[in-house]
């Protein structure tokens, strides 16, 4: 946290001199002609916004919605309420998948926390679409708002820390001075001088020359004003943060993000206000409008284009057979094919196994043409068995068999896996669902009826060969 709270309780603290060392925060007369707002740069980011406007409302919606989450989650971080990252940030704003476990995983209290920070942004983005002049009453409903999910506080005492009950919606009762982070202690307005000062305040925040003003301006001046003026017992951060969001949300409709990882240049921008330059305080502000209008024109860009769920299934649908099947489920079912039949043909030449005749089939990688456009081979290569039956010397003949695998594209209905002899008609069709996962029973016999019937014709053709080279060697 930034501070280290005191009261009254504290012996070592004169109250009393730390009330006095008060310093009211500046009217805004000063404070915009000690201050600029580059203008130039601003217009330039926000261009992209107005070239935005003739989208689909849900596009910006979404948008909006994802800053407005992103601002409402590490405000309450920024006051040390709970940790995050940007990966924790960029989870709870997008909503992806894991959202609600990774802020359940931060502990009980802080989806509740989260929840009334929400709510305090909406009550914001409220006010500012009905345009209402910023008033005291509206200032502490913001203040409760955004602590509706605490019932007490942690405040020093002489005893030590202890947790007091939480007043909502009022000012402070005790003071809430503090120990800064160099060790110093810094002043917020008296008790008595609070209902005034907000006042004050709240009239600056009425003026025609700030009504006037550039939105960055009002932002700042805003901001400055209340945590000058502290005037709640917590929730003051919170509540300027959200507050100065009013005046982005009328002019571009946003808030500012100031993420927890902005948390040193924050307080470092505060301090140099505190220190009558309010320059940087202006600057830092400007710095986060920017980053948040980026963030917005960035993620209405990216809508433009369809979700990836589309693409994915299209992808992944490439990656299957008009059958349902993978094609490599079909390639799995081709190799499968062809040694069954192999083993097929090894059984058959066995039934009709001469001593003369010699030949066994053979399962080979290889590369064939494919002229029927509705097929296709295996990324591995083709598959062709191959068989030789061969007769001994001296009636040495031989005749031979090429039967190559065809992988349908499709594979769907009668779209069957093909075994055809190169050169020849002969040809073998079976469907994958034959063959995935095992060789159905009716598959297993025709193919048995197959090898035999191959076996059978080049046995057939071998017998006038056979007789032929022996006549011609004068047997």
């Amino acid at each position: 946290m930034r501070y280290d709270w005191l009261t009254m309780s504290d012996a070592d603290v004169n109250v009393y001199a730390l009330d006095a060392a008060y310093e009211p925060f500046p009217t805004f007369e000063r404070w915009a002609s000690e201050t600029t707002v580059d203008t130039t740069r601003y217009e330039r980011y926000i261009s992209s916004l107005r070239d935005h406007a003739s989208l689909p409302p849900e596009v910006l919606a979404r948008a909006r919605e994802i800053v407005k989450r992103a601002a409402a989650l590490d405000t309450g971080a920024i006051e040390g309420l709970y940790e995050v990252d940007r990966g924790f940030t960029f989870t709870v704003a997008f909503e992806t998948a894991a959202w609600e476990a990774a802020l359940a995983l931060k502990g009980d209290h802080v989806r509740p926390l989260f929840e009334a920070q929400l709510h305090a942004y909406d009550y914001v983005l409220d006010l500012a679409t009905k345009a209402e002049p910023i008033s005291e009453a509206a200032i502490r409903t913001l203040q409760e708002q955004v602590t509706r999910a605490q019932s007490t506080y942690l405040v020093n005492t002489a005893v030590g820390p202890q947790e007091q009950p939480l007043p909502k919606g009022q000012y402070k009762a005790l003071p809430n001075h503090v120990r800064t982070r160099k060790g110093t202690n810094h002043s917020y307005a008296p008790v008595d001088a609070t209902p005034a000062e907000m006042a004050r305040l709240v009239a600056a925040l009425r003026s025609d020359a700030f009504l006037a003003a550039h939105p960055v301006l009002q932002a700042a001046y805003a901001h400055y004003g209340l945590v000058v003026i502290h005037p709640f017992a917590d929730g003051n951060g919170r509540v300027a943060r959200a507050l100065a969001s009013t005046f982005t949300y009328r002019a571009i409709s946003m808030p500012i993000v100031i993420l927890s990882e902005h948390k040193d240049a924050y307080l470092d921008a505060l301090e140099s206000a505190d220190g009558g330059d309010y320059q940087v305080f202006v600057d830092f502000m400007l710095a986060r409008s920017l980053d948040t209008i980026k963030l917005v024109d960035q993620s209405v860009t990216a809508a433009l284009v369809p979700q990836a769920a589309q693409s994915l299934v299209a992808i992944d649908a490439l990656y299957f057979t008009r059958g349902g099947y993978t094609h490599e489920e079909v390639d799995k079912a081709g190799y499968q094919l062809t040694q069954a039949f192999a083993e097929e043909l090894k059984k058959a030449r066995k039934t009709y196994d001469l001593p003369r005749i010699q030949g066994n089939p053979t399962v080979t990688v290889t590369s064939y043409g494919v002229s029927d456009p509705a097929y296709r081979l295996p990324p591995a290569g083709g598959r062709q068995v191959t068989i030789t039956l061969g007769t001994k010397a001296p009636a040495d003949a031989s005749v031979s068999r090429n039967f190559q695998l065809f992988v349908p594209k499709a594979a769907a209905g009668e779209d069957d896996l093909l075994l055809q002899n190169a050169p020849g008609s002969q040809k073998f069709g079976a469907r994958v669902e034959e063959i995935a996962p095992v060789l159905s029973g009716s598959l297993q016999m025709r193919l048995s009826i197959f090898a035999d019937q191959v076996i059978r014709e080049m046995l057939l053709e071998l017998a006038p060969l056979a007789e032929k080279a022996l006549r011609q060697k004068g047997y």
